[in-house]
């Protein structure tokens, strides 16, 4: 039987308990790549279970999705009675019990669709509050034949632009939140890919650019960033020419294609997907699938329902006054995959210094006026009131010690950073890389708890940062979401599979393992004995000169290193 994660099972279980209470339509908010599409299925298949006659629609705007979804629920229930109904996938199956559609083939079809108890919408940030819209109308057809439905919607983003929350102000279609979680959270639970960004030089100018419907108006976007891709795709290449697969975000077709020419004249392989060549589509995605294709460049595509999660490499040669969409485009690197480590933002739009990290963006009130969140940085010059100095970290303006180094600030600290784009940190929890000169793995026996039973034994490993020592556990004999952390860093750093399975097993097979050239340390918990929070990956152990992967090179005695580990 199919386990959902704690939090999939919380999303769902707290929606059951909101209908119970009598709540009306509810929103789930959960970030990309944290399962939405089984979320649903889940949804539905626990429905029909317990309510036989019950009719739910799964609804979104995009073909691409409604595939995906039909194909996730079908998977999980391959004898349900669903059916799909869609222009652009050639069906229409309007009488099954659970159908998925695209909202372009249904708006007006509520009559022929027949009476509809539930409606699940994806990608619920879509909907507008207009009731001429497509949305509003079908959601006005829905209620006149069926005034008891309900509809429950999915979205990463619980905000738009031109009205704010989906949950406030006039004319919203939703009554409440009934679960959310953040990309942040995620991260730290193993769920979601690590995402790091790097300094980038060309940032479009946004001096004198016009604002029209709440956004920066695209001609002038687009003339600011033809001036800059050529210098900005160089950096690309140089800082993530590595990478396994890209994608590049633009603002209009003759910026794509320049860029697209441009990553091209660098060695590599890169295609168009616009709306200029619809038919090559299918093709270029299989293309990208295979590895065949390196970079796709875009214009006002793959910004939702894009499920590639091999893509470690994002590039964003717009600017922008959504940070839903901000959001939406970086949720692209954050899925899991074997061998990824992290997920690399290059932001050539100056978003992230105005929109701040992105697990901490909040919508504005319409009309509250833009305001570029207030940062500053912790000071290398000066001395705290402890007696020590700073870190260069880049901090909002309300976080009163360093999250890096422990600096704090004094009272009413009023030293802000404009910093450009690429300077900004992607998350508020991004913490420095440091080079590790030397990794060792120990055997570490496992501990006598509370209830007197022996702990499975452990990995303990070492990494060598400087003249101190910082140690790690991997716990492939525990069970759970140890056992799998353990199990992802060993795939990340290049193990075999099958993957061990006891503490010798992986002692004797570490000669397969890629070194730790740099990891992420996280000093917030304790000062003394930071946390590990993500890897960066080198040589392997035959590489000229020799990685420090084993043990034989030991510079760091046993009594040396902090020995606690709660497991």
């Amino acid at each position: 039987m199919l386990q959902l994660r704690d939090y999939q099972r919380a999303a769902i279980d707290e929606l059951y308990k909101y209908w119970a209470e009598g709540g009306g339509n509810g929103l789930i908010v959960l970030p990309t790549g944290a399962g939405k599409a089984l979320v649903i299925s889940k949804i539905i298949e626990e429905l029909i279970a317990d309510y036989p006659d019950i009719r739910i629609l799964n609804i979104t705007h995009s073909k691409t999705l409604v595939a995906q979804n039909f194909k996730e629920f079908i998977g999980l229930s391959p004898f349900a009675p669903a059916g799909i109904y869609s222009a652009g996938l050639g069906r229409r199956d309007a009488r099954a019990q659970v159908l998925f559609c695209g909202i372009q083939s249904v708006a007006n079809k509520t009559d022929q669709l027949g009476d509809i108890d539930l409606v699940i919408v994806d990608e619920a940030h879509a909907i507008s509050r207009n009731a001429d819209t497509l949305y509003g109308k079908f959601f006005a057809g829905v209620k006149a034949r069926n005034p008891d439905s309900r509809v429950c919607g999915l979205t990463a983003t619980d905000y738009r632009t031109d009205s704010g929350r989906l949950t406030e102000g006039e004319g919203k279609l939703f009554d409440d939140v009934v679960y959310e979680i953040g990309i942040g959270e995620l991260i730290e639970q193993g769920y979601l890919s690590q995402i790091s960004t790097k300094s980038v030089n060309s940032v479009i100018d946004l001096k004198g650019m016009h604002t029209r419907a709440g956004e920066y108006v695209p001609g002038d976007v687009s003339n600011a960033a033809d001036k800059i891709i050529v210098d900005g795709v160089a950096e690309d290449i140089a800082k993530g020419g590595n990478r396994r697969a890209a994608m590049f975000f633009c603002v209009s077709q003759e910026n794509a294609e320049k860029v697209c020419r441009e990553v091209r004249r660098h060695g590599k392989t890169c295609e168009l997907l616009t709306s200029q060549n619809p038919g090559e589509h299918d093709r270029i995605i299989a293309d990208f699938r295979s590895g065949k294709v390196w970079g796709l460049v875009s214009v006002n595509m793959l910004t939702t329902g894009a499920n590639y999660p091999f893509v470690d490499m994002i590039s964003i040669y717009r600017s922008t006054k959504s940070a839903g969409l901000i959001v939406q485009i970086i949720g692209r690197v954050t899925r899991l995959c074997e061998g990824k480590a992290d997920g690399l933002v290059l932001d050539h739009g100056n978003n992230l210094s105005r929109f701040g990290p992105i697990d901490l963006i909040r919508p504005k009130p319409p009309g509250s006026g833009d305001g570029t969140p207030p940062q500053k940085i912790c000071p290398t010059d000066k001395k705290d009131a402890n007696g020590n100095f700073g870190c260069d970290e880049i901090l909002l303006i309300s976080v009163m010690k360093c999250t890096c180094c422990g600096y704090e600030f004094p009272p009413n600290e009023e030293e802000k950073l404009t910093a450009r784009a690429a300077d900004a940190p992607v998350l508020s929890t991004e913490k420095p890389w440091y080079p590790v000169s030397q990794r060792t793995f120990r055997h570490h026996p496992g501990k006598i708890g509370a209830d007197g039973k022996q702990k499975p034994d452990s990995i303990k490993c070492t990494y060598l940062v400087g003249l101190k020592s910082i140690n790690e556990w991997h716990c492939c004999e525990h069970d759970g979401f140890p056992k799998s952390k353990a199990q992802r860093w060993w795939l990340l750093h290049g193990g075999q599979r099958p993957m061990p399975k006891t503490v010798l097993e992986w002692l004797s097979r570490q000669h397969e393992l890629l070194s730790t050239e740099e990891v992420q340390l996280d000093y917030s918990r304790n000062p003394k004995f930071p946390d590990v929070m993500a890897h960066r990956v080198g040589a392997a152990n035959d590489n000229t000169p020799e990685a420090a992967n084993d043990n034989k090179h030991t510079l760091v005695q046993d009594w040396e290193i902090d020995d606690f580990v709660p497991f």
